[in-house]
């Protein structure tokens, strides 16, 4: 079994926390995955910071998006990339920007409860 194999099976099982036990708070906005908090939206780019709860799935898009990078700060996460029907699966380190191309599918997988900037241009800034 790869790591990458051994990662996913630990997020099966995990317990969902319920609104009681959530410290998403102001300024986060509160997504179905947890939270996330938009700390820079100027004309020609955007940064995020998105905290996604153990055991959620979350696509990352790049529609409308150009020179995309993320980079896990806190937690354990795995990036699945899709492309022509595979998926190729990576876990992500803490510190390690990840450059996210145009093309194929994305989605991050929390291990644990993860906390992830992401920061992107605008494809078409105005």
């Amino acid at each position: 079994m790869t790591r990458a194999e051994e990662v996913e099976a630990e997020t099966e099982g995990v317990e969902e926390l319920s609104d009681e036990d959530s410290d998403y708070a102001e300024p986060f906005e509160a997504k179905s995955f947890g939270g996330q908090f938009v700390w820079a939206d100027k004309d020609s780019f955007q940064a995020k910071i998105l905290r996604v709860r153990a055991g959620e799935k979350v696509i990352i898009s790049t529609r409308g998006r150009k020179d995309m990078v993320i980079m896990l700060t806190g937690g354990r996460g795995l990036l699945e990339v899709i492309a022509n029907g595979e998926v190729d699966k990576r876990e992500l380190e803490p510190a390690e920007p990840v450059d996210i191309e145009e093309g194929p599918d994305y989605r991050l997988v929390a291990v644990t409860e993860v906390e992830l900037f992401t920061i992107h241009a605008d494809a078409d800034p105005e």
